[in-house]
């Protein structure tokens, strides 16, 4: 149920009035979402990849995840998995509201993830 009620707040963020919110509305809650949790990741220095996990985001209007992000555990991860999810749970009633297409190609699957220079990089097999 909160997840609902998160959805709900989300889409109608920036909407006080009875006026519908818009798609481009809509469409730039997703982005600050998606800036909420990439902003816990880029908190963190990548100095050990061992303290460093991957999880998909985001859902493309034909399934599945836009792509992968690494987080560090360091950080709230149940926090930033929360905001994951309610990204994937709003990104998912705009394509349905809107009536959104994408290429339904399927983003291969980080094998793990290393560091370079401080920042965490997702290898692929």
């Amino acid at each position: 149920m909160k997840k609902i009620c998160y959805l709900i707040l989300l889409l109608s963020m920036n909407s006080c009035s009875d006026e519908p919110i818009s798609q481009e509305q809509e469409a730039k809650n997703l982005i600050e979402l998606s800036k909420e949790f990439t902003s816990m990741v880029e908190s963190e220095n990548c100095v050990n990849a061992e303290d460093w996990r991957f999880v998909d985001f985001g859902s493309k209007a034909c399934g599945g995840p836009q792509g992968y992000i690494a987080y560090s555990i360091t950080i709230d991860t149940v926090a930033f998995l929360k905001k994951i999810e309610a990204h994937r749970i709003a990104e998912i009633a705009f394509n349905e509201k809107w009536g959104v297409f994408s290429d339904c190609s399927i983003p291969a699957s980080p094998s793990e993830v290393v560091c370079e220079n401080g920042k965490p990089v997702l290898v692929y097999p």
